[in-house]
C-alpha cells in the first residue's frame, strides 16, 4: 500500500489539491454504491424485466442508503475547485471544463445506444428497452445540473456566494412548503433541481 501511495504521489502534479481529489473520489464512490443499492434490474415471474430495488428484498440495508448520500459533497468540492481554477478567460475556461466533464459520457452513451438498437432489432418492446437503459443512463442527470452550474461559475464568482447559497436554500424551502404544505402542483418541484444543488456549489465557491 505504501508503494502504491508513493506512485500516486509521484504521478500527481504539485498543483493538484489531493484533499479535494480525495473528497471528489469519495463522493463518486458513494453515488455509485448508492445507486447500486437502490436500483437494479429484476426478472419477474413471467420473464419480464422491470426496475426494482435491492432494498425491497434486503430492507436491513436501508441505513446504508443514507450513508451514501454523498452527491452534495461532489457539488461542494466542484464549486471550490471551479473558484480556484478560473484563471483564464471565462469562455475558454467554461468550454475546457465542460469538455472534461462530459467527454467520458460519450462512450457510455454510444455503448447503450448500441445495446438499445440491438434490442430493437431483436424485437424488444419500447418498454423493455427503457427498463434496460434507464438505470444505466438515468443517474447521469446530475452531470447536466453540474455542467449548468459550471457554466454559471463566472457569474457566481461576481456575486456573494454565501448570499447566493442562502437565497437558493430559501427557494428550496419555499417550494417544499408550497408543495407539501399548501398543495402546490408537483411540477413546481423542478425549481429545486437547480436551486437545491446550487446551495453546496455556492458554498464551495465561498
Amino acid at each position: 500500500m505504501a508503494s502504491l501511495a508513493a506512485r500516486i504521489e509521484a504521478a500527481t502534479p504539485g498543483s493538484r489539491d489531493r484533499g479535494v481529489d480525495a473528497l471528489r473520489a469519495l463522493a463518486i464512490v458513494g453515488v455509485v454504491l448508492g445507486h447500486w443499492l437502490v436500483t437494479a434490474w429484476d426478472l419477474g415471474a413471467a420473464g419480464a424485466v422491470h426496475i426494482s430495488s435491492p432494498l425491497a428484498y434486503l430492507p436491513e440495508l436501508t441505513p446504508m442508503s443514507w450513508v451514501f448520500q454523498t452527491l452534495a459533497v461532489f457539488f461542494l468540492v466542484g464549486g471550490y475547485a471551479a473558484a480556484r481554477g478560473l484563471r483564464s478567460s471565462a469562455g475558454a475556461w467554461v468550454r475546457a471544463r465542460t469538455g472534461r466533464l462530459l467527454g467520458p459520457v460519450v462512450p457510455l452513451l454510444l455503448v447503450w445506444a448500441g445495446i438499445a438498437a440491438g434490442m430493437a432489432l431483436r424485437g424488444s418492446s419500447a418498454g423493455t428497452i427503457r427498463v434496460m437503459v434507464l438505470p444505466a443512463i438515468g443517474p447521469l442527470w446530475f452531470l447536466a445540473v453540474f455542467a449548468a452550474l459550471t457554466a454559471a461559475t463566472p457569474l457566481l464568482l461576481r456575486a456573494n456566494p454565501v448570499a447566493t447559497a442562502a437565497a437558493a436554500f430559501a427557494v428550496v424551502l419555499g417550494v417544499d412548503l408550497a408543495r407539501f404544505g399548501l398543495g402546490a402542483p408537483a411540477w413546481t418541484g423542478w425549481a429545486n433541481l437547480a436551486a437545491g444543488w446550487l446551495v453546496p456549489y455556492a458554498l464551495g465557491i465561498a
